[in-house]
């Protein structure tokens, strides 16, 4: 009798993966004495219904570790569903009537928190505490919500089967609107970021001037150290603005020592006052500002709050961090005195943002490119991703992609706590196995701590020599760590690790980003399961993919499990008269 979920747990104490989807595969293959089905039915917030089917073993006779491995199976599969499209309810439908449906919902109640407070909720429960403050914002504020969320367990399917139609949209057209009408518009952009923020200033459809600033969120104890120096550098560029409307080079040069990358927001703050106080209080309003924000945007709003740049806010402030956070929810309110009266503040996450962009120079050369919509990822110090539907919307929905359990296994990883370089656990909610510890920077670091010390000695000798790693009492005891202060290693290590595949050529070496490939091929498995969306491409941007050999061994990995193609939103992407002004800049580029 085939017994997949032995295998797997075996797989899982040897340290090494076992993939989500191949998980689905094998189970959905089991033969009906050995196994039940369920549907899953979600409630999905914008008043729809969303239909996925599973099948599970039996496993109530099963070994501990085997009737465990499946509900961490099924609990997992509900928690990338509700990361990624987020919901009001859940319907599991049981037609065989199997006794195990009865044991997954009472799984679910307990480790979703679903009666707890939002401050009380841990693992699995954070993102029920995401889709209480996106329903939350969508109905203005108003008490309800998703504070009661349910999976109700039922033996019929009695819900609507009817599919909305939706009509066929003129994507393209919607794309070209962002390059119209920008004559004597000054705009602003801001990236925010988890290691830095990155702000460029365009005038008359042309960029002009750029600013980067690093930080590290994650420290922060209170919301206003997140968002003073996204003010301070807004102030900053609307100077800039003014020196560069009036020609003012006397204003531009008194300005520039602000625009160093090691400058302080104290120090930056003073040069603002002291020209501010020469020029009379001259102020600049900007004809828009649009902003990138690292987690759930909805309609301007930030109402995610379970992000790792929030981590410190979160544990510091306990039960009053729910009020102190909607001050940043409406960080688009405080920045609305930055623009004219019939300005705009549009705040997004930096996912869409970057499918937009992808979408909007594919569809200057090409509009036919972009028919099916836009999906794009991000890769830097979290994993992004943006999704622009063919009908030309950006969905409401969580879409916290690297939030998403891709691997049941590497159980040997789960001991260690998530700040160490080794573990597999998640630096928010702790849970084993996300995409944020195998696609973004942390999946880099982790695959060196994993792959060095028996294979490469020397090269972990360097990593320890050049100060990247270093051993110290972290939250449960003695740990090895990448240092972020005095100075801030997490950039260096990334961009030593990536200069590793041209200097080294070495096997060890190249597997770490041939994994990075792999893990999201991984999850495009999961996307097109959860989601379906008509566009079968990825585009990527971030650090991790703009050296073209480090992006070569990443498109190997993903081609390995037949993944749709990859590719990289790099120079040659340059279609629209902003984008190539960035693709000539001598410091910055389009990835």
């Amino acid at each position: 009798m085939d017994n997949p979920t032995r295998e797997f747990v075996n797989t899982a104490r040897a340290g090494r993966p076992v993939y989500i989807t191949d998980v689905r595969n094998r189970y959905n293959a089991l033969p009906r004495e050995q196994s039940f089905p369920l549907h899953i039915i979600v409630k999905t917030i914008d008043g729809g219904d969303r239909r996925l089917s599973l099948r599970l073993p039996r496993f109530l006779d099963s070994e501990e570790a085997e009737g465990r491995f499946t509900v961490d199976f099924f609990l997992a599969e509900i928690y990338n569903i509700l990361s990624s499209l987020g919901g009001r309810k859940i319907i599991l439908v049981n037609p065989e009537n199997a006794p195990e449906a009865e044991v997954l919902v009472d799984e679910f109640n307990d480790k979703f928190c679903v009666d707890a407070k939002r401050s009380e909720r841990s693992g699995y429960g954070k993102c029920l505490n995401v889709l209480d403050r996106i329903l939350g914002a969508l109905s203005d504020g108003k008490k309800g919500g998703c504070r009661k969320f349910r999976m109700e367990l039922v033996t019929k399917d009695k819900t609507s089967k009817i599919e909305s139609v939706v009509p066929a949209g003129r994507v393209a057209e919607m794309f070209a609107l962002a390059t119209r009408n920008l004559e004597e518009k000054t705009i602003l952009g801001v990236d925010i970021g988890g290691t830095d923020i990155k702000l460029a200033l365009s005038h008359d459809g042309r960029l002009v001037k750029f600013k980067e600033f690093d930080w590290f969120p994650a420290s922060f104890t209170t919301v206003e150290e997140l968002i003073d120096p996204v003010v301070v550098l807004v102030r900053l560029m609307g100077l800039a603005a003014l020196a560069h409307q009036n020609g003012d080079t006397d204003l531009a040069n008194r300005l520039e020592p602000a625009f160093a990358v090691t400058a302080t927001v104290p120090e930056m703050l003073g040069i603002i006052e002291e020209v501010t106080a020469a020029t009379g209080g001259a102020g600049f309003a900007f004809d828009a500002i649009g902003m990138c924000f690292p987690d759930v945007v909805v309609d301007n709003k930030i109402v995610g709050g379970e992000v790792f740049k929030t981590r410190g806010i979160r544990d510091a402030l306990g039960a009053d961090y729910d009020r102190s956070f909607s001050r940043l929810t409406d960080l688009d309110i405080l920045l609305a005195p930055f623009v004219k009266p019939d300005g705009c503040v549009a705040i997004v996450n930096d996912g869409p943002m970057a499918a937009f962009t992808a979408g909007v120079e594919a569809a200057a050369k090409d509009p036919a490119a972009v028919a099916n919509g836009v999906f794009a990822y991000t890769l830097g110090t979290e994993l992004g991703t943006g999704w622009v539907t063919e009908q030309g919307a950006i969905p409401k929905i969580p879409l916290e992609v690297y939030n998403f359990i891709i691997d049941l296994g590497s159980w040997p990883e789960r001991e260690y706590e998530p700040d160490d370089l080794r573990s597999i656990n998640n630096f928010n909610t702790r849970l084993p196995g996300t995409l944020q510890k195998f696609a973004c920077q942390s999946g880099v670091f982790r695959m060196a701590l994993k792959y060095f010390p028996e294979r490469r000695p020397d090269l972990l000798a360097r990593l320890r020599d050049a100060g990247f790693i270093v051993e110290m009492d972290g939250y449960a005891g003695m740990g090895l760590y990448v240092p972020t202060g005095p100075k801030d290693m997490r950039k260096p290590f990334l961009e030593f690790m990536m200069g590793l595949v041209d200097s080294e050529n070495d096997p060890d070496v190249n597997r770490i980003f041939e994994n990075i490939g792999v893990a999201l091929a991984v999850t495009g498995e999961e996307i097109d399961w959860i989601l379906a969306p008509a566009a079968r491409e990825r585009i990527l941007f971030g650090r991790l993919v703009k050296n073209p050999s480090c992006f070569s061994l990443v498109k190997k990995g993903a081609a390995s499990r037949g993944a749709a193609a990859l590719h990289v939103a790099d120079n040659d992407m340059a279609e629209t008269p902003l984008m190539r002004d960035l693709r000539e800049h001598s410091e910055y580029t389009v990835a």
